[in-house]
């Protein structure tokens, strides 16, 4: 990868996420916010998306050296499967000590997770069978790493909102950085 794609893939990511952000404060859906802090909110979590990006592919890249890709697929999988559980099941029982519903807690894990099987369905496309698994890793798993500080605020002080905006965000810019690497790549 040249400097020049990578300052593209940099500026275009932060592009994505400012504008979703200025969506967000538009359209007023999930939070009543200024313009302005929509705009800055964007460009932060694109940043962190970046980062968790790259921290992806420093693992995938580490992991590949020692274990077999069917293993690591299997890996992958098992841990999709771990946030999933962990998303609704220990964010309820913390949250609430177990009482009150369980069903926005299934809403939280399962709206990410089906945009980032649509997202994985079209990168396996685009690059191949192979690249499905990995691409529901990165875009269910990272993004709910990413989006643990958000999570932890709205379910402490009970504003959705920003925490829906900022998993918004952040699957956006993730969602547009793993469709983008396959191209940066082959170019």
């Amino acid at each position: 990868m040249t400097l020049k794609r990578f300052g593209f893939m940099v500026l275009t990511t932060v592009a994505v996420g400012m504008l979703v952000g200025v969506l967000h404060s538009l359209t007023d859906i999930f939070a009543n916010i200024r313009l302005f802090f929509g705009f800055e909110v964007g460009g932060f979590v694109s940043a962190t998306a970046l980062m968790g990006f790259w921290a992806y592919l420093t693992l995938n890249f580490i992991v590949k050296g020692f274990l077999p890709q069917r293993l690591w697929h299997w890996v992958q999988a098992f841990l999709i499967l771990v946030v999933y559980v962990d998303m609704i099941y220990l964010r309820y029982i913390t949250a609430g000590q177990g009482t009150g519903s369980v069903w926005p807690y299934v809403g939280f894990a399962t709206w990410p997770l089906v945009i980032a099987l649509i997202v994985a369905y079209v990168k396996s496309k685009v690059s191949g069978k192979k690249a499905f698994i990995p691409a529901v890793f990165f875009l269910y798993v990272f993004t709910t790493i990413e989006w643990y500080v958000a999570l932890k605020f709205g379910s402490a002080t009970g504003e959705t909102g920003l925490t829906i905006m900022i998993g918004t965000i952040l699957l956006a810019c993730n969602s547009y950085l793993i469709l983008l690497l396959g191209r940066i790549i082959r170019e």
